[in-house]
């Protein structure tokens, strides 16, 4: 599996979004280790893709992610892309992503599933 860095910011959105109460503006080019201008183009394809809606950006270059969220479309995206069985849980599906980018290479994504794991846990 090869994920471009479109993808990448991709999977972390959705990841983020199996919470109960995601937080979205986790999801950015820092807690990705990743290039912030790379980050927003990816950002913009997106939403232009139709994989994600409500991203705000404002002069000066600075985005909010806060009220993101997940399209239907983007979803089905991810989940067929990564393999992932949609009836899953939350946890379920964070703990497959962890795995795939273990797997993959993807430390970064790995280390932000892993996050997202223990916080689904907890709460």
């Amino acid at each position: 599996m090869e994920l471009d860095k479109k993808q990448q910011v991709l999977v972390a959105i959705y990841t983020e979004y199996q919470k109960d109460l995601p937080n979205m503006s986790s999801v950015n080019h820092e807690s990705l280790e990743m290039d912030e201008e790379i980050f927003v183009v990816a950002l913009e394809k997106l939403l232009n893709e139709g994989l994600i809606i409500d991203v705000d950006f404002y002069l000066g270059g600075d985005y909010s992610l806060q009220t993101t969220k997940m399209t239907s479309y983007g979803l089905n995206y991810v989940e067929e892309k990564l393999g992932i069985e949609p009836t899953l849980s939350g946890a379920e599906k964070v703990k497959e992503v962890a795995k795939q980018a273990t797997q993959f290479g993807y430390n970064e994504l790995k280390d932000f599933a892993s996050k997202v794991v223990a916080e689904l846990l907890k709460g």
